[in-house]
């Protein structure tokens, strides 16, 4: 788990957000996987400043130096071995300890997650550490991943953990190819759940999603367990129908295909629906996806 150099503008692109890293805590204790003349590059394309770059060293390859210069007062590592010195010795497996919620401004999570079995109570335990006003950064293996750790995650999962009923939002979702470019090119995520419609990519590079998203309210964490989009509104739509509630005439006619058409013609159908109403869009090295599901963004 590190700071790759691709990933040096985006923590301060996340900073332009809002993100205030004043009290900071990693998930594991984060390499410096870049270089100081990153930094110095960012700074310099996107004409900031920052107090202490002239001196800025990292003399055991770690990452609070970069988080110092990002203006964090307090950091913490979160780890459970202290076989590289964390500050914080605990099993992301298991409940967050009390005395831990509620105290930091930000969690960042370089790599960690994707490595913690009981993914629900760690991730649980990451947005129970925010403050209300913090965010959660995570920086995670999307496709192409395999073996790399227990999972690989989808946009459709973090955009209904991060909601409203759990007192969170999502500021911004992005993509990048796990390679390190030169000039990485970045792709803001659509939110299924906004465009009906699931947000996937089949390709043939790694990729890495990343999550930006802002603690709006103290709420209970998972009081209802989060389920995917698509499923959920067609499960609402056939509860309505069931109880006779009234239905427009759109999804009327939708829950009677649902219905009475045999899955292997609703195959075909689909299939024909695809090929003349969903734009296709491609990328180089992101490959083939829907229009609109991946904008390319500048950092």
């Amino acid at each position: 788990m590190g700071i790759r150099a691709n990933d040096v503008p985006l923590l301060f692109y996340s900073k332009n957000l809002g993100v205030s890293f004043t009290k900071t805590l990693t998930l594991g204790r984060m390499n410096f996987l870049g270089s100081k003349n990153d930094i110095l590059r960012t700074l310099s394309k996107n004409a900031v400043q920052a107090n202490g770059v002239d001196e800025l060293e990292f003399r055991d390859g770690y990452s609070e130096p970069f988080f110092k210069l990002l203006g964090a007062e307090k950091i913490d590592s979160m780890d459970n071995s202290d076989y590289e010195k964390a500050t914080i010795l605990h099993d992301l497996n298991t409940p967050l300890p009390s005395h831990l919620r509620q105290s930091y401004t930000v969690v960042v999570d370089g790599g960690t997650l994707e490595h913690v079995f009981n993914f629900p109570e760690a991730i649980r335990s990451s947005m129970m550490a925010l403050e209300t006003g913090g965010h959660y950064i995570g920086i995670t293996p999307a496709n192409n991943y395999m073996g790399h750790g227990f999972y690989q995650f989808s946009p459709e999962l973090y955009f209904r953990i991060f909601s409203d009923e759990n007192g969170f939002r999502v500021k911004k979702m992005l993509l990048s190819l796990g390679s390190e470019l030169d000039d990485m090119i970045w792709y803001e995520v659509a939110d299924p759940k906004e465009v009906r419609s699931r947000v996937s990519l089949v390709n043939n590079v790694p990729v890495l999603l990343v999550i930006i998203a802002e603690k709006t309210a103290e709420k209970p964490i998972f009081a209802t367990s989060p389920q995917q989009s698509d499923y959920a509104a067609a499960w609402s739509e056939h509860k309505a129908s069931v109880s006779g509630d009234p239905l427009p005439a759109g999804k009327r006619v939708l829950n009677i295909y649902r219905k009475l058409t045999p899955k292997r013609v609703k195959i075909v159908l689909h299939n024909i629906y695809d090929l003349f109403t969903k734009e296709k869009a491609t990328e180089p090295g992101l490959g083939e996806f829907k229009a609109g599901h991946f904008v390319p963004v500048e950092l």
